[in-house]
């Protein structure tokens, strides 16, 4: 992924994308290469240390949320999983118009 796409993504501007790909990278997390094209354009990856720390924060997060969930019963998880899929929707209903509206802007 492009840090400019990166940054896009995150919320945030090129240059703060930058200065934290540079320390995820020092970490051992990510790598960064430059375009042969275009040496402006810096392309990340998630390096396999990376790639493990993301597969533990998830599994971390997957069980803590199954104990969360377990506090409620089946039709309440039904009915969670309706208005969540619903709000999800209308989010990325918002992303999309966003995006049109700010390149309209550019």
């Amino acid at each position: 992924m492009k840090i400019k796409d990166l940054a896009y993504s995150i919320g945030c501007t090129p240059g703060s994308a930058s200065v934290s790909v540079k320390r995820l990278e020092k970490a051992g997390l990510v790598r960064r290469s430059r375009s042969k094209a275009d040496e402006r354009v810096v392309t990340v990856t998630l390096a396999r240390k990376g790639a493990e720390s993301l597969d533990a924060w998830e599994r971390l997060q997957l069980a803590s949320m199954a104990e969360v969930f377990e506090a409620l019963t089946p039709e309440e998880r039904r009915t969670l999983h309706t208005l969540l899929g619903k709000a999800l929707r209308a989010g990325d209903r918002y992303v999309e118009t966003a995006g049109r509206s700010e390149a309209a802007m550019n």
